[in-house]
């Protein structure tokens, strides 16, 4: 075997090239190292120096090309032709030859083996690092909102700090009942006044430190859902859109109250944006599901389906179906929702789409 060393690699690199001509092959002496190991039985296989060479391969075929694929298909030929071979030259002595071939062929497995995991290993880092760097950018990209949001909450909320002290005064004036009218005047820009202030309250959620958060309470749930209910009241009018609550027991959880009638604020804004051109009969539904440790509060809209290009995308900053929308809406509502140890899903066919708020029980 040791004489028909040179024929033996000849014939794999013609080979070999004819499966990967473009491919820069092995040199000539990693070729002659590599059958030096399968042929020298002497030096047991798992103390051959060749196995320190196997980190270096890895590193550089994959930056090149696809490695694994190169060494199952190279051994496969390597085998074949050392079985072509010990089979012209054997003459006699047929379990010998047996042996030595299954040595052969278990010097190669285990090359092969050893090969496979190192490159796993590698690929693995690779993987692991990538995914480092993407979620670096991600939290960059998340800090940079907050900034943004921030400060275009702060701009906002200075003027409208001016609009609420006049707002008081004017309310303080008005006592007789001729101006009833302008009261209700007053009351209507009062709601959209508390409409706004969460809103920014939202924005501002991305840049405010825990400590800095909200306390949590127990709340009841038809409480937050008759404060949103007076401020969104009049698009459901506008829009001429049913509003239907399928549930008589209250359910009390322990929340920040103004975080969560953001969300609550945010996601009926969002299914009355939805219904807005739908010909048919519109609705908003809301219904209540528990079980032993939490609440679930599903909010259901009989508009369009969302288009599977955003779905999976849909608590992501940025992503949005809306002309004029922001795509910061959902992401601010999931956040919310995570600092209230609870979670924000949903579901969507063309007849309804449904997101289901949950909430951990209050204690009792």
């Amino acid at each position: 075997m040791a004489s028909h060393k040179a024929i033996i690699s000849k014939r794999w690199l013609q080979e070999v090239r004819e499966i990967y001509p473009d491919l820069p092959l092995d040199s000539a002496e990693n070729i002659d190292n590599y059958l030096n190991y399968i042929m020298n039985l002497e030096i047991p296989a798992d103390d051959h120096p060749i196995f320190n060479s196997i980190p270096k391969w890895s590193k550089i075929s994959l930056d090149q090309y696809n490695y694994i694929e190169y060494i199952l298909i190279t051994t496969n030929i390597w085998r074949k032709i050392i079985l072509e071979t010990v089979e012209q030259v054997a003459t006699e002595n047929e379990i010998a030859i047996y042996q030595l071939v299954k040595k052969y062929i278990f010097r190669m497995d285990l090359f092969e083996k050893h090969a496979r995991e190192n490159y796993w290993s590698l690929t693995r880092n690779v993987i692991l690092e990538k995914d480092k760097q993407i979620n670096e950018l991600h939290s960059e990209r998340l800090a940079l909102i907050g900034k943004m949001a921030a400060s275009m909450a702060h701009e906002i909320r200075n003027p409208l700090t001016s609009i609420q002290g006049f707002l008081k005064l004017i309310k303080q004036s008005i006592s007789s009942e001729m101006n009833r009218k302008i009261a209700d005047y007053i009351k209507i820009i009062d709601d959209e006044f508390e409409s706004i202030n969460m809103q920014i309250t939202g924005f501002l959620s991305f840049s405010r430190n825990r400590e800095h958060d909200e306390s949590f309470d127990n709340i009841s749930i038809q409480q937050i859902i008759h404060s949103v209910l007076s401020m969104i009241n009049p698009r459901l009018i506008q829009e001429d859109i049913l509003f239907v609550k399928k549930f008589k027991n209250d359910k009390i959880i322990r929340v920040q109250k103004k975080g969560i009638q953001q969300v609550l604020s945010n996601l009926l804004n969002n299914a009355v944006d939805a219904l807005i051109e739908v010909p048919h009969k519109k609705q908003i539904t809301l219904s209540i599901k528990e079980d032993d440790e939490q609440v679930y509060l599903y909010i259901s809209n009989n508009g369009p389906k969302i288009s599977d290009e955003i779905k999976d995308f849909l608590f992501t900053p940025f992503v949005t179906n809306k002309s004029s929308g922001t795509g910061l809406g959902l992401m601010i509502c999931k956040q919310i929702m995570q600092k209230n140890d609870g979670d924000i899903l949903f579901d969507t066919n063309e007849k309804e789409t449904t997101f289901i708020l949950s909430f951990k029980k209050a204690p009792q």
